[in-house]
């Protein structure tokens, strides 16, 4: 047995140290993970409860999320997802932007609600939705479409310039919120 775990933990170091060496993280993948990360989110949002305070953190980490994910979509992936030419690709991404406008305008509106407010819970449903929604759209048919049309070596560089570009966005975020802390 303790063979057993010491070859999961070195296939773990493996697969870990492959993801900084080279080939990376696909896109597909990519976007998975960042799906997983905003339904935790969601799950906490949706535990705290009464907390204003709380549910005020969970959504700038909703939305930082979601701005620097619809980024690296809008400008990387959904392009080329696009340029396969095919009538159903075209219409899924035309569906997908259509969906991040939505989130967008949710988005506004919670920026300018108090997370005190009653309103702020109802929005904040919404956006849940409109999310959830959307993440069905682009796992159930978009990432289909996505891998039979783009292949794998083509998913996998898409992967490399959406980590570099998800990385740049972040710490632009990093940067802009301490400038506004040292205001």
């Amino acid at each position: 047995m303790k063979g057993n775990a010491k070859h999961k933990n070195d296939s773990k170091k493996n697969k870990s140290r492959q993801t900084h060496n080279g080939k990376g993280t696909n896109a597909i993948d990519l976007l998975m993970k960042d799906h997983e990360t905003v339904q935790g989110l969601f799950a906490q949002f949706e535990r705290a409860r009464e907390d204003a305070r709380k549910k005020g953190m969970l959504f700038e980490k909703i939305r930082d999320e979601l701005q620097v994910h619809t980024k690296i979509e809008e400008e990387i992936f959904y392009p080329a997802v696009a340029e396969m030419g095919t009538d159903r690709a075209e219409d899924d991404i035309e569906r997908c932007h259509d969906d991040h406008e939505v989130v967008d305008e949710l988005l506004n509106e919670l920026q300018s609600l108090s997370p005190g407010d009653s309103d702020f819970d109802e929005r904040m449903t919404d956006l849940i939705r409109a999310v959830r929604k959307h993440i069905e759209l682009e796992q159930g048919e978009v990432f289909k479409e996505a891998r039979s049309g783009l292949g794998e070596e083509k998913i996998e560089e898409l992967g490399r310039d959406m980590e570099q570009l998800k990385r740049a966005l972040k710490q632009e975020t990093m940067g802009s919120e301490g400038s506004e802390a040292r205001e």
